[in-house]
């Protein structure tokens, strides 16, 4: 019978040298090896312990010149180019190590030049140099990690969700791995993702305060605000020093409109245990109780660690109310800056390009193709659309008409994107009317998801719907159409001031230009839509609403064929009584209406110059005379 033949004996002082490293006697082993090494193929494996020895007593100079003379021994010898690579990063030798690793199918020397790649900003290389380590090493989780946050950062949003899955999948204890996940899928507005992450994080980690932040903001995200709170309040409570759980708890408070449990928070805190970070929930608070000069005092202690986004708006909107508006656009300016900085790269056309795209298609001939409608559903009405330019007045009219028992008001649901998202790429003009009524239900089905009462008429707001009215017209040839006016230069100042949660159309917004450019190309499309279409709409004024209400609204409820209701002019209280408010406008209409941003462009006329000639025929269509 053939036998396995032995293994040959290690060299007595090798394997000493062996044991005492694995004994964890470094310097022993250091010693011992270096006595023995040699340039030869003896004294190989001697210089290979004194380079791990040397390197675990943080001596990586001393490794490096132990792995070089190895790598002169056996140049092939890829394990030996991946320890010395590691040596040399461990001294900042980065351009060296990058020549060892560049193009290895070795996973660690792949890894070495796609960590090195990453941290250079050379995505595309780094990519590749990824794909060579998990190919060789497919349970790679760190890897697959790192693979994702270079995906989110060059906006391949699917590629990088999937790359973090992978990594959950072979490390699915690693907290980092799921927060990463949750805010790749915050940018991309996937806010029932998010609260699956974050709730998975924090049954794999209920002690990380990092994991318990994540998991309330992603409530708020999904607008459970009232839990999100309760995780904040309870994470604040169980880590008391000032964090960012903290900021976050904060900032719920006043963007709920809750300013006395803001005032009180703030309270309680121990000034002299508080980083400058609670500058920023300062500012805040005297900004809502109007001591706007206190409120700049705290906002120019605001350190950079918080967000410039965050920072550069509140600085704005303060700097607006204390009439100083040459700072006020200038802090603007850098709000947007930095949200485009913080939003993954834009890719294909614009919502500008998009929408001109659509309405070069709306001709006569386009519209005399259509087949016959669907007759409207008596049980059903067809819906009121509050349409408008973004910051045209929508969710104070909005407000109002919630004091109308007969009306069931949705503010920013997206009905008609989910509607349009089922139609896909079947073409208005053929629609069968099953496939209409089709379309219809699952509208109606998605309001009723989002909050409608059933049996009242449906007000469906939301602002940029002005630019889909084919669509609208397609399913509910008996929609009502109330456009919210105000005057142009005000509604592109008043988009550029606000600090929009970024999407494809909002991005529109943080260049002045691109916004002129936006509105113009949304009212042409809502004027070629009445154009072709027997569009029942009534216009409803931003600067007479705030001067009369009642006056404003009395046609528009007649026009709608109610009875008037007092409530219709209680929108304070109804503001304390609704759901949090969806849009910029959430801190004003709690308010008493003001007169305050009528007219305000004139303050930036300098600013705004660039793109009057842009908004001048609009104003001047809409009746404004000046």
């Amino acid at each position: 019978m053939l036998q396995n033949a032995p293994t040959p004996a290690l060299p007595p002082k090798l394997a000493e040298a062996i044991r005492l490293r694995q004994a964890g006697d470094a310097h022993g082993a250091l010693a011992l090896a270096e006595a023995h090494a040699s340039d030869t193929e003896e004294g190989a494996a001697f210089l290979t312990i004194a380079g791990m020895a040397a390197l675990e007593l943080g001596e990586a100079e001393r490794a490096i010149g132990h792995f070089q003379r190895l790598a002169r021994l056996r140049p092939n010898d890829v394990e030996t180019r991946a320890d010395l690579a590691k040596a040399l990063l461990t001294v900042g030798r980065a351009d060296e190590a990058l020549a060892l690793a560049n193009g290895s199918g070795f996973p660690a020397l792949a890894r070495i030049e796609a960590w090195l790649r990453q941290q250079r900003g050379e995505d595309r290389l780094a990519v590749a140099a990824y794909a060579r380590t998990l190919k060789a090493e497919p349970d790679d989780a760190m890897s697959w990690n790192n693979l994702g946050n270079i995906h989110a950062k060059i906006g391949n949003v699917d590629r990088a969700i999937s790359a973090f899955e992978l990594a959950i999948t072979h490390a699915p204890n690693e907290a980092l791995i799921y927060l990463n996940l949750a805010d790749v899928l915050r940018g991309a507005d996937r806010g029932a993702a998010r609260l699956k992450v974050a709730r998975d994080a924090a049954a794999i980690a209920p002690d990380n305060r990092a994991v318990q932040t994540e998991l309330a903001l992603a409530l708020a995200h999904v607008e459970e605000l009232d839990q999100a709170i309760i995780v904040l309040e309870a994470a604040v409570e169980r880590w008391p020093d000032f964090g960012e759980s903290h900021l976050e708890l904060g900032r719920l408070y006043e963007a709920t409109n809750r300013t006395e449990a803001l005032a009180a928070f703030l309270a309680a805190l121990d000034p002299a245990a508080c980083p400058p970070e609670v500058a920023f929930l300062h500012a805040w608070l005297a900004q809502r109780e109007g001591r706007f000069a206190d409120a700049m005092r705290h906002a120019e202690a605001i350190p950079e660690s918080i967000h410039p986004m965050r920072r550069e708006a509140l600085i704005g909107n303060i700097a607006e109310r204390l009439g100083d508006s040459e700072r006020a656009f200038v802090a603007f300016e850098r709000m947007n800056a930095a949200a485009i900085a913080d939003a993954p790269p834009h890719k294909g056309p614009s919502y500008r390009e998009s929408l001109e795209a659509d309405v070069a298609g709306w001709s006569d001939s386009w519209v005399a193709s259509w087949t016959p409608a669907l007759p409207a559903d008596s049980a059903r009405p067809d819906p009121i659309f509050l349409v408008g330019f973004p910051r045209s007045g929508t969710t104070l009219l909005d407000t109002m008409l919630m004091g109308l028992p007969e009306l069931s008001v949705l503010e920013e649901r997206p009905m008609m994107a989910e509607t349009l998202a089922a139609l896909g790429a079947d073409d208005l003009a053929t629609l069968t009317p099953d496939r209409i009524k089709q379309l219809r239900e699952s509208y109606f089905d998605t309001a009723l998801r989002y909050g409608w009462r059933e049996g009242h008429w449906l007000v469906d707001k939301h602002p940029l719907n002005m630019a889909r009215v084919p669509a609208i017209h397609r399913l509910f040839p008996n929609a009502r159409f109330i456009l919210a006016e105000r005057h142009p230069a005000d509604v592109v100042l008043s988009c550029f001031m606000a600090n929009f949660t970024l999407n494809h159309a909002m991005r529109s917004f943080t260049d002045l230009t691109e916004a002129a450019q936006t509105y113009d190309a949304a009212f042409r499309a809502w004027h070629r839509a009445n154009a072709l279409f027997p569009i029942a709409a009534h216009a409803v004024r931003y600067e007479r609403l705030v001067e009369d209400p009642q006056a404003e609204l009395q046609p528009l409820v007649s026009w709608l064929g109610l009875d008037w209701n007092d409530n219709l002019l209680a929108h304070e209280e109804t503001a304390r009584t609704r759901t949090r408010v969806r849009t910029a406008s959430y801190a004003q209409i709690g308010e008493q209406l003001y007169t305050r941003a009528s007219g305000r462009w004139r303050r930036y006329a300098n600013q705004l110059a660039p793109v009057l000639p842009i908004l001048d025929p609009w104003a001047r269509q809409m009746g404004y005379d000046d």
